[in-house]
């Protein structure tokens, strides 16, 4: 019996399903890791694997990556003894490297993208005076009720694209909030439009990510912010950027800087502590200023900018701040697409692989622009892909709709096993 198994099996007594998230799950059982270093991971059996899921791409240097961990122990030393539930000169040294890269007025830190999320809800009801939300179909922005709304919904129930069905993403979910959910399919701005000015006497804010990756990755196309932009403007509706994922992956290290355009606020989090627990919200200073000593509403935590926290988000902050970081993670992630691509064309294989700063995605079809099309997919010759990465160990998500990511310490070596893992996968669809 395999250690993983056998831990399976006394997890599963205790923890349900073996698992403290649900993502984690596997068939027959999921494994467990003792330790990673760098590009690799390496499971209680002893087996290397090169990781390719590294927190769902929070991850950003690698494991155990040497300046980052100097850097972050260094930084433990300004507030010595302390942990949480004080100020610390921590946060105004995070704070202004945080803004020199995400160009908002103002920030403040909590922990998870999903508090973040709840937050930047908050504060749009109290600024706005209205109640519910616009989301993008497909879309996963925490798993709150009032946002799990047709999160990766089965395409049996999505409705009509000029009116797509709320579609709760889990059981359990407060049907009120889920009914009252607003949903627009990404890169359509006519539906968007049409949608958001039927609802805007009751619609806060628009919820979006920049640029979609918990469906793999898809980009925004020319103008569609912009048009996001003029929508909210015209119908008295906030925007938000759920940047959690794009932060400092993308080019000018936010969708915000990318772009150009500007968001109401923003949540942010995952890379901005090379996987360690911290999340952001930042935004104008007039949206920021509604939780300025509870002036409108609370924005309170007894674990928000913990040092341990901060510590961490302050060295990977400064060690990207220059963006060469980036630039060398964007190259090696354009190489793997290019070797996809080659692979993906001599074996006249339908699929090509996209994605930036790390973030990255193979889709067995021959375009994506939304969830609709992302949904759509060659699902049987992805499970075969994925399998046959999997058995060369190239620790992947078996999951159709979902993404991946490589870290800086993704060198030339561990590239070069992930095209020859790629090709040889690619091959055995034939």
């Amino acid at each position: 019996m395999s250690k993983s198994k056998a831990i399976y099996e006394k997890a599963v007594k205790l923890i349900p399903g073996g698992v403290n998230s649900g993502s984690r799950a596997r068939n027959p059982y999921p494994q467990y890791f003792e330790r990673g270093d760098g590009a690799y991971i390496y499971d209680v059996d002893g087996t290397e694997y090169i990781d390719m899921v590294l927190g769902n791409g929070a991850i950003f240097f690698g494991h155990g990556y040497k300046p980052f961990e100097e850097k972050y122990h260094e930084y433990l030393k300004l507030a010595p003894g302390l942990t949480t539930g004080f100020e610390t000169e921590l946060s105004v040294k995070a704070a202004e490297t945080f803004l020199k890269i995400v160009p908002a007025d103002k920030v403040r830190f909590t922990n998870t993208g999903t508090e973040a999320c709840l937050h930047v809800m908050q504060m749009a009801r109290a600024h706005t005076g209205k109640n519910d939300f616009a989301l993008v179909e497909g879309a996963y922005n925490g798993w709150h009720d009032a946002v799990n709304v047709s999160t990766f919904p089965v395409m049996a129930q999505v409705g009509d694209l000029s009116n797509p069905t709320p579609v709760p993403g889990y059981g359990g979910l407060d049907k009120n909030l889920v009914n009252a959910a607003v949903i627009v399919p990404f890169n359509n701005l006519e539906v968007t439009e049409k949608l958001i000015s039927e609802n805007k006497d009751r619609l806060a804010a628009l919820i979006i990510e920049p640029v979609m990756i918990d469906v793999g990755y898809i980009e925004p196309k020319p103008g569609y912010l912009q048009g996001l932009r003029d929508i909210c403007d015209k119908y008295n509706v906030l925007l938000i950027y759920d940047e959690l994922l794009t932060v400092f992956r993308v080019p000018e290290g936010s969708c915000l800087k990318w772009f150009g355009v500007k968001p109401d606020l923003g949540i942010y989090g995952k890379a901005i502590a090379n996987g360690h627990i911290l999340a952001a919200v930042a935004g104008t200073e007039e949206l920021m200023e509604t939780v300025a000593s509870r002036a409108l509403t609370a924005f309170v935590g007894t674990f928000n900018g913990h040092v341990y926290s901060l510590a961490p988000g302050l060295a990977a902050m400064e060690l990207m701040a220059d963006g060469t970081a980036y630039a060398e993670i964007e190259k090696n992630t354009q190489y793997l697409i290019k070797a996809f691509g080659e692979s993906a064309k001599k074996y006249g294989i339908e699929a090509f692989m996209c994605g930036k700063g790390g973030h990255l995605h193979w889709y067995f079809k021959d375009d994506v622009t939304c969830y609709r099309t992302a949904a759509t997919g060659n699902v049987d010759n992805y499970t075969k892909f994925t399998n046959a990465m999997l058995e060369q160990n190239i620790f992947v998500i078996p999951r159709p709709l979902s993404h991946h990511a490589i870290s800086l310490c993704h060198d030339g070596k561990a590239l070069d096993k992930i095209v020859t893992a790629m090709d040889n996968s690619l091959k055995m669809l034939v």
